[in-house]
């Protein structure tokens, strides 16, 4: 009787350490990856079951789970790669929410402050569906080169290439367009304010890496690229971080404002 009780309880410690292993491995991959970083980045990640955030060790091209909480600290930022070339730049002193980069709607991140600019590549020359989310927006792009920046309750979204739809999560039909050069605020209990044109590079020593902050480099310049790592595809890629070569460096102009909704002008 006793023999068989003490087997009865192996199976069942058995089974629990089975089931702690798969519950453990069942997290949801992102589609998303670490590419590079660079100074003090955190990574915190969820218990499976629970909502107790677990701060974890990475490396280049460990995969990115969702819920995976991601904060940059000064002098550091995260470039993550999406499973099609697609790419995010997570500037220092920021915080971002990975979401999932892989069922529909797609979504990156949810970024909760801070600054990120993001590249979302073409398929085929055909348009390539992802959103992003902040606190009180929701941006929806194609193909494209923008920036994002949240601060308090305000949302600005900066494009340097391609097209963007911005809208305020409180008013998702009130959408506005913006094209390269172009930029809106998103206050939060308002629709976002009509485009206004920005200056090209505005942002830029966001996204350098150290290094060409160092060396005082744009990223736009005329022998830099767009603060992504290279990866081959052009002649001149360095596969480093800051020195892409596949989308030229953009020289936007201003672009005159949409029409749209009669907010308060924005500022560049």
């Amino acid at each position: 009787m006793w023999f068989a009780a003490g087997i009865i309880n192996c199976f069942t410690i058995l089974g629990l350490v089975i089931s702690s292993a798969l519950s453990a491995n069942s997290q949801e991959l992102a589609g998303a990856k670490i590419l590079s970083s660079e100074g003090t980045v955190e990574i915190k990640r969820p218990a499976s079951g629970s909502r107790i955030l677990n701060r974890v060790k990475f490396r280049p091209n460990d995969p990115l789970f969702v819920g995976d909480l991601i904060k940059t600290h000064a002098a550091s930022r995260l470039i993550i790669g999406l499973a099609d070339g697609s790419q995010a730049i997570i500037s220092e002193n920021t915080t971002v929410e990975i979401k999932d980069a892989k069922n529909s709607p797609r979504t990156i991140f949810n970024v909760l402050r801070g600054k990120t600019r993001i590249k979302i590549e073409k398929m085929g020359g055909k348009p390539n569906p992802y959103r992003v989310t902040t606190p009180t927006t929701v941006i929806a792009v194609r193909g494209t080169i923008f920036d994002v920046i949240v601060k308090d309750n305000e949302t600005i979204v900066y494009v340097n290439e391609g097209e963007v739809s911005v809208a305020n999560l409180l008013f998702p039909d009130r959408e506005v367009i913006l094209t390269p050069g172009q930029f809106t605020t998103v206050e939060k209990e308002h629709p976002p304010q009509n485009p206004s044109p920005f200056k090209p590079g505005r942002n830029d020593n966001s996204f350098n890496s150290i290094a060409e902050q160092m060396r005082g480099r744009g990223i736009f310049g005329e022998d830099s690229g767009n603060g992504f790592p290279g990866n081959g595809n052009n002649p001149g890629n360095s596969g480093s971080p800051g020195n892409s070569g596949n989308t030229p460096g953009g020289k936007p102009s201003g672009v005159p404002a949409n029409p749209g909704n009669p907010n308060r002008p924005g500022r560049p």
